[in-house]
């Protein structure tokens, strides 16, 4: 199977909506094109599509942290994101992403590339472990809404 990966553009709104939606179905669509609109007009942030066939599969969102927790240097390129369409799972599409983004960090010039997993997500957690990722630290963040 050949796998493209490359930037997405403007053009791919509505498809990666679709996959924002499929990895983040709690937010409203509004919010989620909100958010897409931010990662358009960042300078630290970046989304790409793997491709199968010309068929969007999967995304991963890539971000230039000022700090990332457990990792030792700043700024930190970070996966904040990754999703992969069920039917394409467990076949190296998540694998391709991450390797094209830590080549994307590597050429850079930077030396750790972070991520962070909510502690209910097993999967998520095995992924990142199978990918190279080492369990730095858990955390549990808190909030107090002031009024």
């Amino acid at each position: 199977m050949d796998v493209v990966i490359r930037e997405i553009r403007k053009s791919d709104r509505d498809i990666w909506l679709g996959m924002y939606r499929a990895l983040f179905s709690e937010y409203s669509d509004a919010a989620l094109m909100a958010e897409m609109d931010r990662i358009y007009k960042s300078g630290k942030r970046s989304a790409y599509m793997a491709e199968v066939d010309g068929a969007a599969i999967g995304f991963a969102e890539y971000a230039l942290r000022d700090y990332a927790n457990g990792c030792h240097s700043q700024p930190v390129p970070f996966l904040e994101g990754i999703w992969i369409h069920d039917d394409y799972r467990s076949q190296g599409i998540a694998r391709a992403l991450v390797e094209f983004l830590e080549g994307k960090a590597r050429r850079a010039g930077f030396k750790e590339f972070g991520s962070d997993v909510e502690l209910s997500n097993y999967p998520s957690q095995l992924m990142h472990e199978r990918l190279g990722f080492e369990q730095t630290e858990k955390v549990i963040f808190y909030r107090k809404v002031l009024e």
